[in-house]
């Protein structure tokens, strides 16, 4: 389904600029680092905020991952400038390659805005949140900047 912002009675949940999701400088930790060197502007249900570029303030403590899978995971932001991580479901990484299954994006929390997402695929270890480097030789990442919303379709690859 899409709508148009125009449509809602009130302001909308969306993000308007790119985030710029990259690995940190702390290599188990991703940062916001938009191309524009001034942060990203967010909406919340109508009300408009600013984040300044950040270093490792994208968290994956306490989530893990399975060796041979690939995730989704949303990273968002509320009101108060926090940042928070949804983990989606783990896909087998040889189902996605043959085709046979996608990666929803996760859904976000409410009054939180999503302003991109990262995919881990694990290849030769588990993933293991806040000790398991991004760049590890076991894990290829791959970042995703959102404009308006999370995408309606799912990733197939």
């Amino acid at each position: 389904m899409t709508m148009n912002l125009n449509e809602l009675i009130r302001g909308g949940t969306f993000c308007v600029s790119k985030a710029g999701l990259a690995i940190g400088g702390t290599a188990s930790k991703a940062k916001i680092a938009a191309p524009n060197g001034a942060g990203v502007d967010f909406a919340i249900n109508g009300l408009g905020y600013h984040l300044a570029d950040t270093d490792d303030c994208i968290l994956f403590t306490g989530l893990t991952q399975t060796d041979l899978y690939t995730c989704l995971y949303l990273v968002q932001l509320d009101s108060s400038l926090a940042v928070t991580v949804v983990q989606g479901t783990e896909v087998l990484t040889a189902n996605l390659t043959a085709g046979t299954a996608v990666l929803n994006w996760p859904t976000p929390t409410a009054d939180k805005c999503p302003i991109g997402a990262i995919k881990l695929a694990m290849s030769g270890g588990a993933f293991t949140g806040g000790t398991t480097e991004l760049s590890a030789g076991t894990v290829t990442a791959t970042y995703y900047d959102f404009i308006g919303g999370v995408p309606v379709a799912p990733l197939t690859s």
